[in-house]
């Protein structure tokens, strides 16, 4: 009854859901995110196939929103502790809180093994200006300054990215408005060592997208870097570097000269020209946003596998899944889950957050018990973190918080 937290040795845990092309994100009513792979479908409920707990089934009415992304096989997550990482540089990076944290210039570094077209994700918090080089595909971890690879450089609220050992900065410098909006980003770079493209994803948005094209000339190694500039603080959490596939979506407005289209007919779910004075709007609400920027108005008739059949207003169409942002089903009355005294919140190595009545541990498995879709036997590798007493104000203080 007096636990406050407990942080769970999840090394071992298999990520997402091998070999699936997509991954769907649903947020629930009362904050939980629950990650997993599309596996069903109706007006009531949403099957979701997860790493964690196998097959859940969804009450619909719980549910706020379903998003769509590309997943990947991960090849390196974490931070797991500062004994992976090499310091470069007279940096003073430290590990605490599952997070790397860093208030004085330098850099620090690992090995991964990246293929040939890679993304590289994580969370970055920071106070002030976010001044920070990403580098990849370098040929040295021991060096904040390698001379092969690429270093992105963000100063502020503009990127830069040039290739390491070079004073040439590829393509334009995109304005970056959400970096200096906020002080926290989900960062995505999705880079390619055969076709020289390389994106940057802020909080799922596209908003730099450039091209080597001296790709074949380049030199690359298995160097992964994380720079700080000044004495800003900085932390970096939830890495993950997976494969990609090559595929991407719409090119930022700035670049393309356009802004997203609405579908009008015709299934072609490609990649798409740029459109000149287009409505940069949302979709209109009942509609489905494409990740090529058009939008599509229809009923889901099934799902299979990884892919999505819907009825719109000019036929039943079949396409990937991934071709997706979002998923709009029909309007329900929302219900919040009640509060419980034995209710927990655990998060999961992949990002999933629950709270769930704790039933007690079976072997390898922490049962538990949730409103959203019943009774689940949680796999305790895929479990970061659990906290109890989670409406007890006076633990609150007690709780290992991600605090600078």
């Amino acid at each position: 009854r007096h636990i406050v937290d407990l942080n769970m040795p999840a090394g071992n845990a298999v990520v997402g859901d091998s070999g699936a092309a997509h991954k769907a994100v649903l947020a629930m009513t009362n904050g939980d995110l629950i990650e997993g792979r599309l596996a069903g479908l109706s007006d009531d409920e949403i099957i979701l196939k997860t790493s964690y707990a196998g097959v859940l089934t969804i009450r619909r009415v719980n549910v706020k929103s379903v998003s769509i992304s590309r997943s990947s096989d991960y090849i390196y997550r974490g931070p797991n502790s500062l004994e992976e990482w090499t310091l470069s540089g007279s940096g003073s990076w430290q590990f605490r809180g599952g997070a790397l944290h860093s208030k004085s210039p330098g850099g620090i570094a690992r090995e991964v093994d990246f293929p040939d077209e890679c993304v590289i994700a994580f969370d970055a918090t920071w106070r002030g200006a976010f001044r920070a080089k990403i580098i990849f595909f370098s040929n040295d971890v021991t060096s904040p300054n390698p001379d092969a690879g690429y270093e992105m450089v963000f100063q502020g609220n503009s990127v830069h990215l040039k290739k390491c050992g070079s004073n040439n900065w590829l393509g334009h410098s995109p304005n970056a408005g959400a970096l200096r909006e906020n002080e926290k980003a989900r960062i995505e770079i999705r880079a390619s060592n055969k076709n020289g493209k390389i994106l940057l994803y802020l909080d799922g948005e596209v908003v730099g997208l450039w091209e080597d094209a001296d790709v074949a000339a380049g030199k690359f190694g298995t160097g992964f870097h994380i720079v700080a500039q000044d004495s800003s603080m900085l932390r970096i959490s939830n890495i993950g570097i997976g494969e990609w596939d090559g595929y991407h979506e719409e090119v930022p407005n700035q670049q393309a000269g356009g802004g997203g289209r609405v579908f009008r007919g015709g299934f072609e779910f490609g990649e798409e020209q740029s459109v000149e004075d287009e409505s940069e709007e949302e979709p209109a609400e009942g509609r489905m946003a494409l990740v090529n920027g058009d939008s599509i108005e229809g009923e889901v008739v099934k799902v299979d596998g990884d892919d999505i059949t819907l009825k719109t207003p000019f036929a039943e169409v079949t396409f990937p899944i991934v071709r997706l942002k979002n998923l709009v089903r029909k309007k329900v009355d929302m219900e919040t889950v009640k509060l419980y005294k034995g209710d927990v919140r655990a998060t999961f190595e992949d990002g999933s957050r629950l709270v769930f009545r704790f039933d007690g541990v079976d072997g390898d498995k922490v049962l538990g018990y949730s409103q959203h879709f019943g009774e689940a036997r949680f796999s305790k590798d895929s479990l970061s973190k659990i906290e109890f007493n989670i409406y007890d104000k006076k633990m609150e203080s007690m709780r290992l918080r991600d605090e600078w």
